[in-house]
């Protein structure tokens, strides 16, 4: 990740968070697999509980995507779990992410044990906190 987008994202976040940082991580892995253009060539579907701290990969993901709610191509929808869905908006191509309960709760852990700082870079340095549910080209 790029250390000026990291900086802008906790700049519209208000802080360094680690449901920031996976929505960071999140956002980035989509655009690169479906290899989709960031702000208008993506539309993005966000399944999460709808308050802090599992909301905050919220704005990760609108950072790392480009994808706004102003412009109306990206959308919360209110649920327990994590479950993301990418469309790359030119060529039709899909992907849907979830982060299973179990790293929910060692993110929780991280944060209580490392801090809010510590916790994100581990986060974002740290494999497998999502799994590809469904992915397709078309």
């Amino acid at each position: 990740m790029d250390e000026r987008e990291l900086e802008a994202a906790i700049k519209f976040h208000g802080h360094f968070g680690p449901f920031l940082a996976l929505g960071l991580r999140l956002g980035e892995f989509a655009l690169t697999h479906l290899k989709a253009r960031k702000h208008f060539g993506i539309k993005v579907t966000v399944h999460c509980p709808p308050q802090p701290p599992p909301s905050c990969l919220v704005d990760g993901l609108q950072v790392s995507t480009g994808a706004t709610y102003g412009k109306r191509n990206i959308e919360l929808i209110p649920s327990e779990e994590i479950v993301v869905q990418f469309v790359n908006t030119d060529t039709g191509g899909m992907l849907t992410v979830r982060v299973p309960k179990d790293v929910r709760e060692q993110l929780s852990t991280w944060l209580k044990e490392l801090g809010e700082g510590e916790a994100s870079k581990r986060v974002l340095e740290t494999d497998g906190l999502f799994e590809v549910i469904e992915s397709a080209h078309p």
